[in-house]
Order: structure tokens, then sequence, then C-alpha cells
């Protein structure tokens, strides 16, 4: 990304996994954003209101410590009325629309918008799982469609990949061969 001059948010599960904070410090320094992804990545941030009020209070711990304004809740599960309770700038839980979430639909939109006190980002692009592993994909050409579409309607192209999949050779191929596609358009503005 650094290469291409692509800047990502690199979302951080603060009770799951180790915490490396000086992975945290060298992202920020090269330009990179924080972000907190959920809570424990367990599937139950949402399980009930009083389960969520404590979580919620951890969670805005977290994105204090991080220095973070970003949220983005794991396994899209989503409550909007309850997501308030956060001290976020912005979140990225929703999609525009995607039938192999565990919530399927979207919000049918390929524009930010404001979701109560935060800024809804809409994911606008197949996360990297669905297109690698359900859908097969062997090339970007998905995300490349999508981007013309995007483009056309002066959206917002916003992708979710996760680092534990793109380790492998031929998902990152496909990842970069679309960084690549994107920093040569010159028809787009790149931002966190």
């Amino acid at each position: 990304e650094t290469e291409l001059v692509f800047r990502s948010s690199f979302n951080f599960i603060p009770e799951r996994y180790p915490l490396d904070y000086g992975l945290m410090d060298w992202l920020r320094r090269n330009g990179f954003e924080i972000g907190v992804h959920g809570l424990k990545h367990d599937g139950k941030l949402f399980l009930g209101y009083n389960e969520f009020q404590r979580r919620a209070h951890r969670i805005n711990a977290y994105l204090k410590e991080f220095g973070a304004v970003g949220f983005r809740a794991p396994l899209t599960h989503r409550q909007p009325q309850w997501m308030q309770k956060l001290d976020i700038v912005y979140d990225a839980s929703f999609f525009d629309t995607d039938p192999f979430e565990p919530i399927s639909g979207g919000t049918m939109t390929i524009w930010p918008f404001f979701l109560g006190r935060f800024v809804e980002l809409p994911y606008t692009l197949v996360q990297d799982y669905s297109l690698m592993k359900i859908l097969e994909e062997k090339s970007d050409r998905i995300w490349l469609e999508k981007t013309d579409f995007i483009r056309d309607h002066c959206g917002m192209a916003l992708i979710n990949t996760h680092p534990d999949y793109l380790v492998q050779t031929e998902y990152w191929s496909i990842y970069e061969s679309f960084l690549k596609a994107q920093a040569l358009r010159g028809d787009c503005w790149s931002t966190l």
C-alpha cells in the first residue's frame, strides 16, 4: 500500500489478540489509521442491550487509548440505535449490499451518510473472504467492475480486507493487482 500511495485503517480487536503497540505506532507514523474492531470478536457484542452497554464502555476506553475515531463491528453485526453509545466519528460496519453476511441486505447506498451522531462509511466492495473463499474468484475482476460502477455514480469505494487472508500468496496477488489498477486510474481520490 505504501508503495502505491494508499493508506488504510487498521482495526484492532482489543481483548482477543495481544495488542502490538509498536505496530500501531509504526502505522500511525506512516500515515495509516488505527480503529477499533469490536471488543472480543466473539459474536456477542449485540447479544443484549445490557451486555452491549458494558462492552461499549470498554470499547470507548480503547478508542481513547488508541487515539481512534473509527469503529467496525465484528462479523458486520450491528444495531444502529445502540451504537450511538460509542464515542466515534465514523463507523464502517454496514455495507451497501452483501448477500453473504450474517445479517444480509445493506444500506443500498454507495455514499457515506449520517447515522445519528456519527458518519456511516458503508463498505461497497465485497470483502476479501467473500470474494476469494465463497465466490472462489481468482482475480480482482469483481472489485474492478464495482469500482467502475461507483466511479460512474460518484460514490465511495471502500473495501474490507483481513491480514490473515492476505498472507496467502494467491490472495495477496489479487489485492495487489486491485491496488495497482486503482493507482493507475487517476480518476479517484484516495483517503482514509
